[in-house]
């Protein structure tokens, strides 16, 4: 003796008692993940943006040892920077830019770049500023200089 069937509209809501569920739950997540994701993202970027401009900051006090003023070209930007800094043997290899998340390619002078070096007149001080994520947009993340910003705290 078969069992008798189920009619279709009790199968068709036990189907979406399970389906519905499932769908909100994949849908919560997908609200809570991508928050989170941007979040992790900022905080990569500020942590590299950080080291990439101590790094060059440091190969800038090196170079003032030795040559007693700051490089004179002005403005720069990070790549243009990088590149001088590693011909004149204070920085021995590029560092990460923070845009592209790959060493600065010297090679390279259209990738994003938020990193832009200026020094007076008499090449005596300088100042490095680092943009947001975003490079195309003209909020500054970070600033270093010889004269205000000596450190990023």
């Amino acid at each position: 003796m078969n069992p008798p069937r189920q009619p279709a509209s009790i199968r068709r809501s036990k189907w979406l008692t399970l389906v519905f569920p499932l769908t909100l739950f994949v849908i919560a997540s997908i609200f809570i993940v991508l928050p989170v994701r941007h979040s992790l993202q900022q905080r990569r970027f500020e942590i590299q943006s950080k080291q990439t401009l101590l790094e060059i900051q440091r190969a800038l006090q090196d170079f003032h040892v030795d040559e007693e003023i700051y490089p004179r070209r002005t403005p720069m930007t990070g790549a243009q920077l990088v590149q001088f800094l590693v011909e004149a043997g204070h920085l021995e290899k590029p560092p990460l830019n923070p845009w592209t998340q790959a060493p600065y390619r010297i090679e390279d002078p259209d990738q994003p770049d938020g990193i832009t070096y200026h020094t007076d007149e008499l090449a005596e001080t300088y100042a490095l500023e680092c943009k947001a994520l975003d490079p195309d947009t003209e909020a500054i993340a970070w600033q270093l200089d010889s004269t205000e910003h000596h450190s990023l705290e």
